[in-house]
Protein backbone atom coordinates (compact mmCIF):
# COMPACT_ATOMS: atom_id res chain seq x y z
CA UNK A 1 0.00 0.00 0.00
CA UNK A 2 1.15 3.55 -0.76
CA UNK A 3 0.58 6.94 0.84
CA UNK A 4 -0.75 9.74 -1.32
CA UNK A 5 2.66 11.41 -1.19
CA UNK A 6 4.36 8.28 -2.50
CA UNK A 7 1.73 7.88 -5.25
CA UNK A 8 2.35 11.49 -6.25
CA UNK A 9 6.06 10.75 -6.61
CA UNK A 10 5.50 7.55 -8.60
CA UNK A 11 2.88 8.91 -10.99
CA UNK A 12 4.11 12.47 -11.30
CA UNK A 13 0.79 14.04 -10.35
CA UNK A 14 0.47 16.47 -7.46
CA UNK A 15 -1.21 15.44 -4.22
CA UNK A 16 -3.83 18.15 -4.71
CA UNK A 17 -4.65 16.88 -8.20
CA UNK A 18 -4.96 13.26 -7.04
CA UNK A 19 -7.42 14.28 -4.34
CA UNK A 20 -9.38 16.39 -6.81
CA UNK A 21 -9.63 13.56 -9.37
CA UNK A 22 -10.63 11.10 -6.67
CA UNK A 23 -13.36 13.32 -5.20
CA UNK A 24 -14.76 14.58 -8.49
CA UNK A 25 -14.60 11.52 -10.74
CA UNK A 26 -14.55 8.61 -8.24
CA UNK A 27 -12.02 6.78 -10.41
CA UNK A 28 -10.10 5.32 -7.47
CA UNK A 29 -11.20 4.33 -3.98
CA UNK A 30 -8.26 4.25 -1.55
CA UNK A 31 -8.66 2.62 1.83
CA UNK A 32 -8.12 4.57 5.03
CA UNK A 33 -5.79 3.96 7.94
CA UNK A 34 -7.05 4.13 11.52
CA UNK A 35 -5.80 7.71 11.53
CA UNK A 36 -7.80 8.56 8.41
CA UNK A 37 -4.89 8.69 5.95
CA UNK A 38 -5.39 7.42 2.40
CA UNK A 39 -3.78 4.12 1.32
CA UNK A 40 -3.49 3.36 -2.41
CA UNK A 41 -2.82 0.01 -4.08
CA UNK A 42 -1.04 -0.90 -7.32
CA UNK A 43 -4.28 -0.84 -9.29
CA UNK A 44 -4.95 2.77 -8.21
CA UNK A 45 -1.49 3.73 -9.44
CA UNK A 46 -2.03 2.03 -12.80
CA UNK A 47 -5.33 3.88 -13.30
CA UNK A 48 -3.71 7.22 -12.55
CA UNK A 49 -0.82 6.44 -14.89
CA UNK A 50 -3.23 5.46 -17.65
CA UNK A 51 -5.25 8.66 -17.28
CA UNK A 52 -2.11 10.78 -17.31
CA UNK A 53 -0.84 9.01 -20.46
CA UNK A 54 -4.19 9.49 -22.20
CA UNK A 55 -4.14 13.20 -21.43
CA UNK A 56 -0.56 13.62 -22.64
CA UNK A 57 -0.78 11.42 -25.73
CA UNK A 58 -4.15 12.70 -26.93
CA UNK A 59 -3.86 16.24 -25.56
CA UNK A 60 -7.20 15.97 -23.77
CA UNK A 61 -8.61 17.11 -20.43
CA UNK A 62 -8.98 14.82 -17.42
CA UNK A 63 -12.76 14.78 -17.83
CA UNK A 64 -12.34 13.43 -21.36
CA UNK A 65 -9.84 10.79 -20.23
CA UNK A 66 -12.19 9.65 -17.47
CA UNK A 67 -15.03 9.50 -19.99
CA UNK A 68 -12.96 7.23 -22.25
CA UNK A 69 -12.15 4.99 -19.29
CA UNK A 70 -15.79 4.67 -18.28
CA UNK A 71 -16.90 4.10 -21.87
CA UNK A 72 -14.49 1.17 -22.11
CA UNK A 73 -15.93 -0.36 -18.93
CA UNK A 74 -19.49 0.18 -20.17
CA UNK A 75 -18.66 -1.29 -23.58
CA UNK A 76 -17.32 -4.48 -22.02
CA UNK A 77 -20.37 -4.88 -19.79
CA UNK A 78 -22.88 -4.24 -22.58
CA UNK A 79 -21.26 -6.59 -25.07
CA UNK A 80 -21.37 -9.52 -22.69
CA UNK A 81 -18.78 -11.65 -20.98
CA UNK A 82 -18.09 -13.87 -23.98
CA UNK A 83 -17.32 -11.04 -26.42
CA UNK A 84 -14.32 -11.65 -28.64
CA UNK A 85 -11.05 -10.43 -27.15
CA UNK A 86 -9.95 -9.24 -30.58
CA UNK A 87 -12.59 -6.53 -30.54
CA UNK A 88 -10.98 -4.70 -27.64
CA UNK A 89 -7.54 -3.25 -28.19
CA UNK A 90 -7.39 -2.30 -24.52
CA UNK A 91 -7.59 -5.98 -23.63
CA UNK A 92 -4.88 -6.68 -26.19
CA UNK A 93 -2.58 -4.13 -24.55
CA UNK A 94 -3.06 -5.73 -21.13
CA UNK A 95 -2.49 -9.18 -22.59
CA UNK A 96 0.76 -8.12 -24.24
CA UNK A 97 2.08 -6.45 -21.09
CA UNK A 98 1.05 -9.32 -18.83
CA UNK A 99 2.55 -11.90 -21.18
CA UNK A 100 5.87 -10.06 -21.19
CA UNK A 101 5.95 -9.67 -17.41
CA UNK A 102 5.28 -13.39 -16.95
CA UNK A 103 7.97 -14.58 -19.36
CA UNK A 104 10.31 -12.09 -17.65
CA UNK A 105 9.43 -13.79 -14.35
CA UNK A 106 8.42 -10.38 -12.97
CA UNK A 107 5.76 -11.35 -10.45
CA UNK A 108 5.34 -7.88 -8.97
CA UNK A 109 4.59 -6.31 -12.35
CA UNK A 110 2.33 -9.20 -13.38
CA UNK A 111 0.26 -8.91 -10.21
CA UNK A 112 0.04 -5.13 -10.62
CA UNK A 113 -1.34 -5.57 -14.15
CA UNK A 114 -3.82 -8.18 -12.96
CA UNK A 115 -4.95 -5.91 -10.11
CA UNK A 116 -5.44 -3.14 -12.65
CA UNK A 117 -7.52 -5.42 -14.88
CA UNK A 118 -9.74 -6.42 -11.94
CA UNK A 119 -10.24 -2.75 -11.10
CA UNK A 120 -11.63 -2.12 -14.60
CA UNK A 121 -13.58 -5.24 -15.50
CA UNK A 122 -15.76 -7.91 -13.85
CA UNK A 123 -13.64 -10.80 -12.60
CA UNK A 124 -15.14 -13.23 -15.13
CA UNK A 125 -14.16 -10.88 -17.96
CA UNK A 126 -10.60 -10.76 -16.64
CA UNK A 127 -10.35 -14.55 -16.42
CA UNK A 128 -11.99 -15.24 -19.80
CA UNK A 129 -10.64 -12.36 -21.88
CA UNK A 130 -7.25 -11.57 -20.38
CA UNK A 131 -5.78 -14.32 -18.20
CA UNK A 132 -6.88 -17.26 -20.35
CA UNK A 133 -5.52 -15.79 -23.61
CA UNK A 134 -2.23 -15.06 -21.83
CA UNK A 135 -1.95 -18.65 -20.59
CA UNK A 136 -2.88 -20.00 -24.01
CA UNK A 137 -0.21 -17.85 -25.66
CA UNK A 138 2.40 -18.99 -23.17
CA UNK A 139 1.34 -22.61 -23.69
CA UNK A 140 1.66 -22.28 -27.45
CA UNK A 141 5.06 -20.61 -27.11
CA UNK A 142 6.19 -23.38 -24.74
CA UNK A 143 5.14 -26.06 -27.23
CA UNK A 144 7.10 -24.27 -29.96
CA UNK A 145 10.17 -23.93 -27.74
CA UNK A 146 10.09 -20.14 -27.39
CA UNK A 147 9.05 -20.21 -23.72
CA UNK A 148 10.95 -22.38 -21.25
CA UNK A 149 9.37 -24.84 -18.81
CA UNK A 150 10.24 -22.63 -15.83
CA UNK A 151 8.51 -19.64 -17.43
CA UNK A 152 5.39 -21.68 -18.20
CA UNK A 153 5.27 -23.02 -14.63
CA UNK A 154 5.75 -19.53 -13.19
CA UNK A 155 2.87 -18.11 -15.25
CA UNK A 156 0.55 -21.02 -14.51
CA UNK A 157 1.16 -20.91 -10.76
CA UNK A 158 0.70 -17.14 -10.54
CA UNK A 159 -2.62 -17.22 -12.39
CA UNK A 160 -3.75 -20.37 -10.56
CA UNK A 161 -3.24 -18.45 -7.30
CA UNK A 162 -5.63 -15.78 -8.58
CA UNK A 163 -8.17 -18.45 -9.44
CA UNK A 164 -7.91 -19.94 -5.96
CA UNK A 165 -8.31 -16.47 -4.43
CA UNK A 166 -11.69 -15.95 -6.04
CA UNK A 167 -12.65 -19.57 -5.54
CA UNK A 168 -12.29 -19.13 -1.78
CA UNK A 169 -14.24 -15.89 -1.40
CA UNK A 170 -17.27 -16.64 -3.59
CA UNK A 171 -20.21 -17.56 -1.34
CA UNK A 172 -21.85 -20.99 -1.41
CA UNK A 173 -25.59 -21.62 -1.18
CA UNK A 174 -25.73 -25.05 0.39
CA UNK A 175 -29.19 -25.91 -0.93
CA UNK A 176 -27.68 -26.01 -4.45
CA UNK A 177 -26.24 -29.15 -6.08
CA UNK A 178 -22.67 -30.09 -5.18
CA UNK A 179 -20.08 -30.57 -7.92
CA UNK A 180 -16.72 -32.26 -8.42
CA UNK A 181 -14.52 -30.96 -11.23
CA UNK A 182 -11.45 -32.76 -12.58
CA UNK A 183 -9.30 -33.64 -15.56
CA UNK A 184 -8.64 -37.40 -15.89
CA UNK A 185 -5.24 -38.90 -15.22
CA UNK A 186 -2.92 -37.92 -18.07
CA UNK A 187 -4.75 -34.63 -18.77
CA UNK A 188 -2.83 -31.55 -17.64
CA UNK A 189 -4.76 -28.75 -19.41
CA UNK A 190 -7.31 -27.40 -16.96
CA UNK A 191 -7.83 -23.74 -17.88
CA UNK A 192 -11.32 -24.41 -19.20
CA UNK A 193 -12.18 -26.44 -16.11
CA UNK A 194 -11.04 -23.56 -13.88
CA UNK A 195 -13.24 -21.10 -15.75
CA UNK A 196 -16.28 -23.37 -15.63
CA UNK A 197 -15.75 -23.98 -11.91
CA UNK A 198 -15.65 -20.22 -11.30
CA UNK A 199 -18.85 -19.90 -13.30
CA UNK A 200 -20.53 -22.44 -11.02
CA UNK A 201 -19.13 -20.94 -7.82
CA UNK A 202 -20.42 -17.49 -8.73
CA UNK A 203 -23.87 -19.06 -8.92
CA UNK A 204 -23.56 -20.43 -5.43
CA UNK A 205 -22.66 -24.05 -6.14
CA UNK A 206 -20.09 -25.81 -4.00
CA UNK A 207 -17.40 -27.12 -6.32
CA UNK A 208 -14.81 -29.63 -5.13
CA UNK A 209 -12.01 -28.79 -7.55
CA UNK A 210 -9.67 -31.75 -8.01
CA UNK A 211 -7.79 -30.23 -10.95
CA UNK A 212 -5.60 -31.91 -13.55
CA UNK A 213 -4.22 -35.46 -13.71
CA UNK A 214 -6.86 -36.95 -11.37
CA UNK A 215 -7.05 -40.78 -11.22
CA UNK A 216 -10.49 -42.39 -11.29
CA UNK A 217 -9.64 -44.52 -8.28
CA UNK A 218 -11.58 -43.30 -5.26
CA UNK A 219 -13.79 -40.83 -7.14
CA UNK A 220 -16.99 -42.82 -6.60
CA UNK A 221 -16.33 -42.91 -2.88
CA UNK A 222 -16.03 -39.10 -2.96
CA UNK A 223 -19.27 -38.85 -4.93
CA UNK A 224 -21.08 -40.94 -2.33
CA UNK A 225 -19.50 -39.36 0.73
CA UNK A 226 -19.98 -35.76 -0.42
CA UNK A 227 -23.37 -36.34 -2.01
CA UNK A 228 -22.22 -35.12 -5.42
CA UNK A 229 -24.92 -34.27 -7.96
CA UNK A 230 -22.83 -33.03 -10.90
CA UNK A 231 -19.51 -34.22 -12.32
CA UNK A 232 -17.61 -31.77 -14.55
CA UNK A 233 -14.77 -33.18 -16.67
CA UNK A 234 -12.42 -31.50 -19.11
CA UNK A 235 -9.94 -33.17 -21.46
CA UNK A 236 -8.12 -32.47 -24.70
CA UNK A 237 -6.82 -35.89 -25.74
CA UNK A 238 -8.91 -38.46 -27.61
CA UNK A 239 -6.77 -41.24 -26.10
CA UNK A 240 -8.45 -40.61 -22.74
CA UNK A 241 -12.07 -40.74 -23.89
CA UNK A 242 -12.51 -44.53 -23.86
CA UNK A 243 -11.58 -44.83 -20.19
CA UNK A 244 -13.79 -41.85 -19.37
CA UNK A 245 -16.69 -43.46 -21.23
CA UNK A 246 -16.27 -46.68 -19.25
CA UNK A 247 -16.05 -44.82 -15.95
CA UNK A 248 -19.18 -42.76 -16.65
CA UNK A 249 -21.12 -45.91 -17.53
CA UNK A 250 -20.17 -47.56 -14.23
CA UNK A 251 -20.78 -44.33 -12.33
CA UNK A 252 -24.29 -43.95 -13.71
CA UNK A 253 -25.12 -47.51 -12.76
CA UNK A 254 -24.17 -46.75 -9.17
CA UNK A 255 -25.61 -43.21 -9.13
CA UNK A 256 -28.51 -43.09 -11.63
CA UNK A 257 -29.43 -39.46 -10.90
CA UNK A 258 -25.97 -37.98 -11.28
CA UNK A 259 -25.39 -35.42 -14.05
CA UNK A 260 -22.28 -35.08 -16.20
CA UNK A 261 -20.91 -32.11 -18.11
CA UNK A 262 -17.92 -32.53 -20.44
CA UNK A 263 -15.81 -30.07 -22.34
CA UNK A 264 -12.40 -29.74 -23.93
CA UNK A 265 -10.31 -28.07 -26.60
CA UNK A 266 -11.92 -30.09 -29.42
CA UNK A 267 -15.47 -31.23 -28.89
CA UNK A 268 -15.33 -33.77 -31.73
CA UNK A 269 -12.90 -35.91 -29.74
CA UNK A 270 -15.82 -37.23 -27.66
CA UNK A 271 -17.53 -40.39 -28.95
CA UNK A 272 -21.30 -40.39 -29.65
CA UNK A 273 -21.96 -42.12 -26.33
CA UNK A 274 -20.65 -39.05 -24.49
CA UNK A 275 -22.06 -36.34 -26.77
CA UNK A 276 -25.22 -35.77 -24.64
CA UNK A 277 -22.97 -34.45 -21.87
CA UNK A 278 -20.77 -32.17 -23.98
CA UNK A 279 -21.01 -28.37 -23.93
CA UNK A 280 -18.91 -25.76 -25.70
CA UNK A 281 -16.72 -23.14 -24.05
CA UNK A 282 -19.22 -20.45 -25.02
CA UNK A 283 -20.49 -18.49 -22.02
CA UNK A 284 -24.06 -18.39 -23.34
CA UNK A 285 -24.06 -22.18 -23.65
CA UNK A 286 -22.98 -22.41 -20.01
CA UNK A 287 -25.90 -20.22 -19.01
CA UNK A 288 -28.33 -22.41 -20.97
CA UNK A 289 -26.86 -25.54 -19.45
CA UNK A 290 -27.13 -24.09 -15.98
CA UNK A 291 -30.78 -23.17 -16.50
CA UNK A 292 -31.72 -26.60 -17.88
CA UNK A 293 -29.65 -28.83 -15.62
CA UNK A 294 -29.54 -26.93 -12.33
CA UNK A 295 -32.42 -24.48 -12.11
CA UNK A 296 -34.97 -26.96 -13.49
CA UNK A 297 -33.52 -30.07 -11.87
CA UNK A 298 -34.71 -32.15 -8.95
CA UNK A 299 -31.24 -33.46 -8.18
Amino acid sequence: MYSIKKVSEIVGISVVTIRAWENRYHIISPTRTDGGHRNYNEADIEILKWLKDEMNNKHIKISEAVSILKQRESSIANRGKNASINKFTYHDDLIDKLYQSLVDLDGEKANTLIDFAFSLFPFETVFHNILTPVLCRIGEQWESGVVKVAQEHFASELILARFQQFFRILPIRYNNPRVIAFCPEGELHHIGLMLFSLFLRKRGLEVIYLGPNTPYSGLMDIIEKKNISIVAVSLSSSTLTAELDDWITICKERFPKIKFVLSGRKLDLFPPSLSPYVITGNYEDWEKWFASIVNNSNI
